[in-house]
């Protein structure tokens, strides 16, 4: 009897421990949607509208290529935070040099501030779109939404997810709507992604291409991704590390493969509704112009709709970077979440305001321009030291990268700084 029930009772410890278990991987689930949303900001939507507009779908291949790019990378630096169980600025502060580390840091501030600034302008411009109000009331107006989605999650990581995926929802709803609208040619589609090369070959296409790169892969993303991970791995037994890291990639693949649709479907929209012309649309308001003279009044909201909501779905995952890079360099801070949110969008929102006023509130577009040159300037930062992590045997054990995927892993990298340099020179000269 005692035999009974001793095995009785290991069996339901064996049964608590395996639910434990599974709580655990599936709390490995969500991080993805968190870095999705960097894929579709306004940024993204300029570079994307750019070159629907002007190259038809010939750049439509760029798009896909981009994203199966940052997809490698994002699946790079999960592994790397579940094989270690601690984030990319945590190991970058730990491992490479004290000078290193604090231009990394400063590279990531740099980069959520550029955010920061993209979300403030693309909601501002979202705003005169629907209501015909001046843009710098509309940066002062999307700063308070800010604060109200801050407000509505409040620290508590599954609201942060929820809110995240149901902003995205919108966004992916409405291209649907408008793809619907557009309804393109899908024999067109299939053969302009033939078509790259002739694209490429054209100086103004190869630009565009560059920014579509350069829009693509955002460095407080990686920082992000890893910290999500690390936390969510605190509980995990080695043994259940190769499982965690396979639900991570799926988990990741799925979001940012729905990213890569949206993008795609911004893209297929303004081809379909803006080619033609001979013209290169790269300002929102002339895209919302013609989208509603092509499409109709209703498209046209739409399209606004979902710019605003691709603006504040990136506010919840600046703040989650910031924390997780002040706590990983080690910067010494008592601010609370909506303090550091408060300040970032203050600098923002006051860098936003300025150069309105610098420019009259001419091309606003231009401003969405500069943050994507920021984040280019940031992005060596952060993968220089996510791949040289990611080599190390001492440090990632069995996981870590060898061979073939090492040297294509630093290939990539040494690409993508070469591309976002000449992008930078050309976009400064």
């Amino acid at each position: 009897m005692t035999g009974f029930i001793y095995a009785i009772s290991g069996g339901k410890a064996a049964l608590a421990q395996d639910a434990q278990l599974s709580a655990n991987l599936r709390r490995m689930v969500g991080s993805g949607i968190l870095v999705a949303v960097g894929y579709i900001d306004p940024g993204n939507w300029a570079t994307d509208i750019a070159g629907g507009s002007g190259f038809g779908y010939g750049l439509l291949m760029v798009v896909i290529t981009s994203a199966f790019l940052a997809l490698g990378f994002q699946i790079l630096v999960s592994r790397l935070a579940l094989a270690t169980g601690q984030d990319l600025a945590s190991l970058t502060a730990q491992h490479l040099s004290p000078g290193w580390s604090k231009t990394a840091w400063l590279a990531g501030e740099a980069a959520i501030l550029a955010t920061a600034l993209a979300e403030l302008i693309g909601g501002a411009i979202a705003l005169r779109l629907l209501f015909n109000l001046p843009l710098i009331a509309g940066v002062a107006v999307t700063g308070v939404g800010t604060f109200a989605v801050l407000a509505l999650t409040r620290g508590n990581a599954d609201r942060h997810e929820r809110v995240i995926a149901l902003l995205l929802a919108v966004v992916a709803a409405s291209f649907v709507f408008l793809l619907f609208k557009a309804n393109p040619a899908w024999t067109a589609v299939a053969h302009g992604v033939t078509e790259t090369g002739r694209a490429l070959r054209d100086p103004q296409g190869f630009l565009i291409a560059l920014g579509i790169l350069g829009a693509t892969l955002m460095p407080h993303n990686l920082y992000l991704h890893s910290g999500s991970l690390a936390e969510r791995a605190k509980a995990l037994p080695d043994s259940a590390r190769d499982m965690a890291m396979r639900v991570a990639r799926n988990d990741t693949i799925v979001s940012l493969g729905i990213a890569m649709l949206i993008n795609s479907a911004i893209m297929i929209v303004a081809a379909a509704s803006l080619s033609g012309s001979g013209l290169i649309v790269s300002s929102l308001d002339d895209a919302h112009a013609v989208i509603g003279h092509t499409l109709g009044v209703g498209a046209a909201i739409v399209f606004a709709v979902a710019l605003y909501a691709a603006g504040q779905s990136s506010t919840i995952t600046g703040v989650l970077a910031g924390r997780i890079l002040s706590k990983g360099f080690q910067i010494r801070s008592n601010w609370s979440d909506r303090r550091r949110a408060l300040m970032t969008r203050l600098i923002a929102g006051a860098a936003a305001v300025g150069l309105l006023i610098f420019t009259g509130g001419k091309d606003p577009d231009e401003l969405l321009v500069l943050s994507q040159v920021i984040l280019s300037l940031a992005l060596p930062f952060a993968l220089g030291p996510l791949v040289l992590l990611a080599c190390r045997r001492k440090l990632m054990g069995q996981y870590a990268l060898r061979g073939a995927w090492a040297l294509a892993a630093i290939s990539a990298t040494v690409g993508i700084v070469i591309l976002d340099g000449y992008l930078l020179v050309d976009m400064v000269v």
